[in-house]
């Protein structure tokens, strides 16, 4: 049995100790799942990334009388069980192993920890992909996520949460206060892309709402051999599927500029994405696009403000330009 790790500190997350500490988290699986780690003999835990408040990500390595089991792990401050009920509705909806494109399998959610496991998924995160030299690569990752996304549209429940355009509004609001309180040389800039997320809001026609991941970008994308992975479903719901186009398209740009420098750097895989996505005619998303786009820049900045990174003004003054430039542009 492996010793006790480190924990992270983190009073918000009560039940993070017990996870961490494998002694304990090996008795809470032998006494929740019984039937599918028969003979579990160790149990190793690594935190993977730590969202502080929120959650905590952690790989769990268990070892049985059938062979080696590698689970990921999230453990919530509050509640989640929602999270495994619907990735349970989505597997089942045709996103299940061994389809082209899929989602993790849900193993199981233990109540008293706030604890969702799932089958940890053999692949490439798709962000390797991206920062790849190889053209071909970035192309091939682009299509492979356009047509993940564009099935998940057409075929998911729509269940959960509804984001309306009015909540998205409110919440698009409180991104330019939160900007606008904490850094005042940056209102002007934020004012400007508020009002016209105001105007395009107004112009926007009414639209089919279908299932979203709502968090959808390249760090949610596994490639695996002939398969394509969408993970990370906290902000499952029903919406516009413009934003979840327009969340990776953003996402995209802002890895460019973290990583080359300068926040048209992968302009071009981003296209492919769209024009992929386009392509399958299921959704026409581009009159809502360049609102949804520029909402994500909003949301980005407030994010870059809010936590302070390094180099986070010159990320959040170049996200808040280029949101500027999309409503103008129209893309």
């Amino acid at each position: 049995m492996s010793a006790f790790i480190e924990c992270i500190e983190d009073p918000a997350i009560s039940t993070l100790p017990a996870v961490l500490n494998p002694v304990e988290l090996c008795r809470r699986l032998r006494e929740r799942l019984p039937w599918q780690i028969d003979g579990l003999t160790e149990t190793q835990v690594r935190p993977l990334r730590h969202h502080a408040g929120k959650r905590c990500v952690v790989e769990i390595a268990l070892r049985t009388v059938e062979g080696p089991l590698r689970l990921i792990g999230k453990v919530y401050s509050t509640d989640h069980s929602e999270v495994y009920r619907l990735m349970k509705v989505v597997s089942a909806a045709g996103f299940a192993p061994g389809e082209e494109f899929s989602i993790p399998p849900p193993v199981a959610y233990i109540d008293d920890l706030q604890l969702l496991l799932q089958e940890r998924v053999e692949g490439k995160p798709s962000t390797e992909s991206f920062l790849s030299d190889d053209e071909s690569i970035r192309k091939a990752a682009a299509e492979r996520c356009a047509l993940w996304l564009a099935r998940f549209h057409a075929m998911a429940p729509r269940v959960g949460s509804s984001f309306d355009l009015g909540s998205h509004l409110l919440a698009i609001e409180q991104w330019f206060l939160r900007v606008v309180s904490l850094e005042r040389s940056l209102a002007d800039k934020a004012g400007a892309l508020f009002r016209g997320l105001e105007y395009a809001s107004s112009r926007l026609q009414p639209n089919e709402m279908v299932a979203v991941h709502g968090d959808y970008t390249h760090h949610q994308v596994i490639l695996g051999q002939g398969s394509t992975v969408a993970t990370d479903w906290d902000n499952y719901g029903v919406a516009d599927p413009a934003r979840d186009v327009a969340r990776f398209i953003v996402g995209l740009q802002r890895f460019g500029l973290r990583f080359q420098g300068f926040i048209g750097a992968l302009d071009g895989p981003a296209q492919i994405f769209l024009k992929a996505y386009v392509a399958t005619g299921r959704f026409d998303v581009s009159t809502r696009l360049p609102f949804q786009r520029a909402a994500a820049c909003l949301e980005h900045a407030k994010h870059d403000v809010h936590k302070r990174a390094q180099r986070w003004r010159e990320r959040a003054e170049a996200t808040l330009d280029e949101g500027l430039r999309t409503l103008e542009a129209g893309v």
